[in-house]
């Protein structure tokens, strides 16, 4: 199995190789990573993680924590990164049912109106 390359971008991967059917949303939360905290903007998201820009770059297995909206900050681990984004997996997949409402507030298209 050869290895992601962090450079590269994560939409090279066709659909049917991804673990989880990833939904496009757009919506700001609150990264911290150490001390420091800041504001992210979410791309998409999975019940298992989700992807980030707006954070300069990351090392992958870097432990951090993500406030998304209305819920409680929670930890997650860099899956990937490069210059631009970055990939977390969530330590604790979210419940379906907070899962369906952040998609159904903050999705994009179709992904809303199918979560609705």
């Amino acid at each position: 199995m050869a290895l992601h390359d962090p450079d590269e971008t994560p939409a090279v991967f066709h659909p049917a190789e991804r673990r989880h059917q990833r939904k496009q949303v757009e919506m700001m939360a609150r990264f911290r990573r150490d001390l420091a905290s800041s504001t992210v903007m979410l791309k998409d998201l999975t019940p298992f993680g989700a992807r980030i820009e707006g954070i300069g770059h990351l090392q992958a297995d870097e432990a951090v924590s993500l406030a998304l909206p209305g819920c409680r900050p929670a930890m997650a681990f860099v899956a990937w990164a490069n210059d631009h984004c970055a990939g977390l997996e969530f330590a604790e997949p979210l419940e379906t049912g907070v899962f369906a409402e952040l998609v159904a507030h903050y999705g994009l298209g179709r992904d809303s109106a199918a979560a609705a």
